[in-house]
C-alpha cells in the first residue's frame, strides 16, 4: 500500500520468500510488480538492531551487515492472542508463548464445555473463516449438526492487486503425486482487462488430468477476492473443469477468465 501511494519500501524478510503457504507463480507475479513500484526485497535476512539517528530517521542492522535507513520502520510481528486478560489457567485452557489456544476439529479447547475460535487459534487467521468457526463453535455446544470443510474455504490476500485462491497449490498436488494439468488466462486476453487497464492479472486452474475435476482456482489481480467465488462453487461441488467450458459467462467480465483458463488447460490434454 505504501509503495502503490508512491513511498519506497524496504521489505525485510528472514523466509526465502513471501506467502509461502500461497501458490509459487502468484507470488512471483506479485514480488514482480512490488519490485516494478520501487519496493526493495531483501529475503532471507534478519533484523539484528535499530538505532535512531541524529536526523530523527531510523537504522536497522541486518545481521548480514547490511544497513536499511528510511523515515519509519514497520515491525510486523504478525497475530498476538489477547489473553493476558483472561486468566486462562483458572478455566483449565493453556495458551502457548504467542497467545494461541490449541483446539480440536470442533474448536474444543482442553476444556470440552471451552471452545476458541478465530485469530486466538491461529493459522489462517482470516476474518471469513473466523466467522465460520465461530458457527461452527456454536453448533457444537448446542449438539447441532451442521457440516463445513476448511479445504473449501477461500483465502483472500489484500496486497495491490489480490491474491485469492482455493483448493491445493501446485506444489501441494506434486507433493502428493496427483496427474494435474493446469489451465491459465490472463486478464491481458479478456476484453474487461483491456477496458479497465487491469492488464497484469491472471487465473489460473488445476484440475485432474483424468476426471478432469477442480482442484484449486488462484488468481492474482483487481478483484481476485470477488472473482474466486466463481471457482468455489465449482470446487465445492467437485464440478469439473469443463463446467467453464460449457458455460456463458456476461461480456465484457473478468469472469471470461474462467473460461479462457479452461480452454487452455483442456488443450493441453490433447
Amino acid at each position: 500500500m505504501f509503495a502503490t501511494l508512491g513511498v519506497r519500501v524496504t521489505i525485510v524478510e528472514k523466509r526465502p520468500r513471501l506467502l509461502e503457504f500461497a501458490d509459487t507463480e502468484m507470488v512471483e507475479a506479485l514480488t514482480y510488480n512490488m519490485r516494478d513500484r520501487r519496493v526493495t526485497m531483501r529475503l532471507n535476512e534478519e533484523v539484528d538492531s535499530v538505532e535512531e539517528l541524529p536526523d530523527g530517521r531510523v537504522a536497522a542492522m541486518l545481521v548480514s551487515n547490511k544497513r536499511v535507513i528510511g523515515d519509519a520502520l514497520l515491525y510486523a510481528v504478525g497475530r498476538q492472542g489477547n489473553v493476558d486478560g483472561l486468566n486462562l489457567s483458572a478455566a483449565g485452557v493453556v495458551a502457548d508463548d504467542r497467545g494461541r489456544i490449541r483446539v480440536d476439529a470442533d474448536y474444543r479447547t482442553a476444556q470440552p464445555h471451552i471452545f476458541a475460535v478465530g485469530d486466538v487459534i491461529g493459522f489462517p487467521s482470516l476474518a471469513s473463516v473466523s466467522m465460520e468457526q465461530g458457527r461452527i463453535a456454536a453448533a457444537r455446544a448446542f449438539n447441532l449438526k451442521i457440516q463445513s470443510d476448511p479445504a473449501a474455504y477461500p483465502y483472500g490476500i489484500y496486497t495491490i492487486p489480490q491474491i485469492s485462491f482455493i483448493g491445493k497449490t501446485e506444489e501441494q498436488l506434486t507433493q502428493e503425486d496427483v496427474p494435474y494439468e493446469v489451465g491459465m488466462a490472463y486478464y491481458r486476453e479478456i476484453a474487461r482487462g483491456q477496458i479497465s487497464g487491469q492488464t497484469e492479472g491472471r487465473l489460473k486452474l488445476l484440475f485432474h488430468r483424468e476426471t478432469l475435476e477442480l482442484l484449486g482456482v488462484h488468481i492474482y489481480g483487481e478483484e481476485a477476492a470477488e472473482l474466486l467465488h466463481i471457482g468455489q462453487a465449482v470446487f465445492t461441488l467437485k464440478g469439473k473443469v469443463t463446467y467453464f467450458v460449457n458455460t456463458v459467462f456476461n461480456y465484457p467480465t473478468l469472469a471470461e477468465c474462467y473460461k479462457a483458463a479452461a480452454f487452455n488447460g483442456l488443450n493441453r490434454l490433447h
